[in-house]
């Protein structure tokens, strides 16, 4: 046989096997619609617990500074109260009166400010705590999918495996110029480096080919590219010829 059609007809075989390897890693990085809703569902809700816990600290710290607030005013007002006992005068008496008056008002705002952020904090706690029961149901529901989905990525795993070593058996059969001429064009031309030739026009970048060209890629004597791409060309007659002299031989 022809070294180069027997070479060609591995290229376009060796591209339809990193064609399949490339699909199947893209669908092992592409999770299901499915999966992609229970993701984001997951990430919100996460989202909202955060927000959640957040709101408690927040709370918990201002807790912190009302029953400090809230001792220094008791301490103000004891202080004001015995200064009640030593006034001498109506004006002093009148001055110290007001003194209570705002401390006992401001022990009242903090006393309320406590019992409100007690409050929240009982029901942001039930919140978060009721919620990540709900989660906990749901992840339980969604389990299923989430098993399949995983077991689906084992077998593309394996797939690529496989076609990985379908890859090795093909490169070893092609002349090594012909092999890197080919390796280049793949990694170059984003993963596409043979092209058929369709209607006289590469069918990728759907530059004309020139008659003389096209017979000489029909011809199948030499390795041919696109003058435009550069990609490997092929026609389909050529594998059906190689399809024919395989079973004759």
């Amino acid at each position: 046989m022809n070294n180069s059609r027997h070479d060609l007809v591995l290229l376009v075989r060796l591209q339809g096997v990193y064609d399949a390897i490339a699909d199947s890693i893209t669908e092992r990085n592409t999770p299901p619609p499915e999966i992609r809703e229970l993701q984001e569902a997951n990430r919100l809700r996460q989202e909202e617990l955060d927000e959640l816990e957040k709101q408690v600290e927040a709370h918990e710290a201002e807790l912190v500074e009302v029953r400090k607030k809230h001792a220094e005013w008791e301490l103000e007002l004891e202080h004001f109260q015995k200064q009640k006992g030593m006034v001498t005068n109506e004006r002093e008496f009148t001055a110290v009166i007001s003194e209570i008056d705002y401390a006992t008002k401001a022990l009242e705002e903090t006393s309320t400010r406590h019992q409100e952020l007690d409050e929240s904090i009982v029901q942001l706690t039930e919140e978060i705590t009721n919620r990540r029961e709900a989660r906990s149901e749901d992840e339980s529901a969604q389990s299923d999918v989430s098993v399949a989905w995983e077991q689906r990525k084992d077998e593309l795993r394996r797939t690529i495996h496989e076609l990985a070593e379908q890859v090795k058996v093909i490169e070893s059969d092609i002349q090594p110029k012909n092999r890197a001429r080919f390796l280049r064009l793949l990694e170059s031309k984003r993963g596409t480096a043979v092209s058929m030739v369709i209607d006289g026009s590469c069918s990728l970048c759907h530059f004309s080919l020139r008659p003389h060209l096209q017979q000489r890629v029909r011809r199948c004597e030499e390795i041919i590219g696109c003058e435009h791409c550069h990609r490997i060309l092929y026609i389909t007659e050529t594998l059906e010829e190689h399809e024919t002299d395989t079973a004759d031989g």
